[in-house]
């Protein structure tokens, strides 16, 4: 199947591909990697992780990439490598590496570019790995790096053939991005631009303390909702009824669940050595402080308090659900290593009935109704107050309400605010108030109703934002391109994977991570 992008480019859109840019820019190397994720549920057979059509690349390949991934990684990075621990993402990094790299050799052969054995001659001749002390090209460095590394020569010139292929479609497509002033203008004003605002906000579902709602209102409320009250009792009645619960002690002997044999029977033994002495009269408390490698419980006497099915490890519920009160359990095996249990008492299941939830079901819908009106009524005062001319802050205060203050804002996409949020629209108007000035207009985020006041409002000026130009271009010009270019690859890949030519086995390269 012929993916749509590539029409539209042949068309004259200016459609582009993914490049692989460093903290410093473009960077030249064997392969690409986005780093995405959502590869698609058909695989392929054997030690293949990703197959295009007759192309096949396996857990060598895969271990290679992985290798120079890291490397590429520490050098960007330095220090910063480790205090991120960047090895935990080598796995997923590597494997969209190798996506990569076959999806862009396609799509540029689809697209009728080609990489010439002179241009291949011409690369290898001049990586510095093959030349020797004299600065001159070694055909034995070149021979022996290839086979070791790649198998035979053939297939490592297959392996840089596709790279470069690769690299000429990025280079004649990021060729046609170009970022304008007013995409420039409007990254500097998100960057510069900051505001600090005030805000009340007023939850449509908690209740204060104060406006709690009677017994006889309660009462009134149930009456009024009879049938609106069964039907919610009915869909909760699960979660409204007491499940069957044990209130218990272990004793737990810490041991891997991929521990060596002669670990685990260490911790078997210590644990058949507790359960001895308290078979043989020991207080189980005494015991569990002793011997216990549960540091959480171990100074109340091993105490796991009272719980359902389901709370604990499973291997630890069977055993104690299995006991009578008082009983004390053989060793029992759970991934977390070995454990003895005793059940101090045990408490039946207990199902709901309608009677017994009905009045906290009503305070439940009561309270929301309730909490609802009140900050509607109690933001509409306030809005009207600022509508006509007063002060948010000064209209809080009065009204007992508490004004919160969070950092200075930045524009951003997602509208983020502390304490809030995703809040766009909030964020937006905030930086079209004054210093000083209140907004009418009531937002509604998550049930509460929010108003806002800007304290500070700082815009960077347009002699800034014109100065800002040259510096930023080309940052900007590369993350436009990088944005672009990651979704049409990502296009283009999902093409060949509905098609049935791109076939990736992700649980085989990520399956050890």
């Amino acid at each position: 199947m012929r993916s749509p992008l590539l029409e539209s480019f042949r068309k004259g859109q200016r459609w582009l591909t993914l490049i692989f840019v460093s903290v410093i820019g473009l960077v030249f190397i064997f392969f690409f990697g986005s780093g995405g994720s959502g590869f698609g549920p058909t695989s392929p057979t054997g030690d293949t992780i990703v197959q295009l059509d007759d192309l096949k690349l396996t857990s060598r390949d895969f271990a290679r990439e992985k290798q120079n991934t890291e490397a590429r990684l520490r050098q960007q990075l330095g220090e910063a490598y480790d205090q991120i621990g960047a090895d935990r993402y080598l796995d997923s990094q590597a494997l969209g590496t190798m996506i990569n790299s076959v999806v862009l050799a396609a799509a540029a052969e689809e697209m009728g570019l080609h990489v010439t054995t002179d241009e291949v001659r011409r690369v290898v001749q001049t990586f510095p790995t093959f030349i020797d002390p004299d600065g001159r090209f070694s055909p034995e460095a070149f021979n022996n790096f290839a086979e070791r590394e790649y198998g035979t020569q053939r297939a490592f010139i297959r392996t840089f053939t596709r790279s470069l292929l690769g690299q000429k479609l990025i280079r004649v497509l990021a060729a046609q991005t170009t970022v304008s002033d007013a995409e420039i203008d409007l990254q500097t004003r998100y960057e510069l631009d900051e505001v600090r605002i005030a805000y009340v906000a007023l939850d449509g579902t908690v209740l204060r303390t104060a406006d709690s709602i009677s017994d006889a209102d309660l009462e009134a409320y149930a009456t009024a909702r009879e049938d609106d009250l069964r039907s919610a009792f009915n869909e909760r009645f699960e979660a409204l009824s007491t499940p069957e619960r044990v209130h218990a002690r272990h004793v737990m002997t810490l041991v891997a669940a991929d521990a060596a044999p002669e670990e685990e029977a260490e911790a078997r033994t210590r644990a058949e050595s507790a359960r001895a002495r308290i078979a043989g009269g020991d207080d189980f408390a005494t015991v569990a402080a002793e011997m216990s490698e549960d540091t959480s419980t171990s100074d109340s006497g091993g105490d796991l308090g009272f719980f359902a099915r389901g709370d604990n490890d499973a291997a630890l519920d069977e055993a104690a659900f299995a006991l009578e009160a008082g009983g004390l359990s053989e060793v029992v095996r759970s991934r977390y290593g070995f454990h003895i249990v005793q059940v101090d008492e045990k408490q039946a299941a207990v199902d709901a009935t309608f009677e017994s939830a009905r009045i906290e079901l009503a305070r439940e819908g009561a309270t929301l109704d309730r909490a609802r009106e009140l900050a509607d009524f109690r933001s509409q005062e306030l809005a009207t107050t600022v509508e006509d001319g007063g002060n948010l802050e000064e209209a809080a205060r009065l009204a007992g309400l508490t004004l919160e203050r969070p950092p200075g804002l930045k524009r951003r996409p997602d509208g983020f605010v502390p304490g809030l949020g995703a809040a766009e629209d909030l964020l937006s108007t905030a930086f079209t108030l004054e210093a000083g000035q209140s907004s009418p207009e009531i937002f509604d985020l998550g049930g509460r109703r929010v108003l806002i006041q800007v304290l500070e409002r700082n815009l960077a000026d347009e002699q800034t934002v014109i100065a800002e130009r040259t510096e930023r271009r080309q940052r900007a010009l590369v993350e436009k391109q990088n944005r672009i270019l990651d979704a049409w690859l990502g296009d283009y890949r999902r093409d060949l994977e509905r098609s049935g030519r791109l076939l990736i086995n992700a649980e085989r390269a990520l399956g050890s991570s």
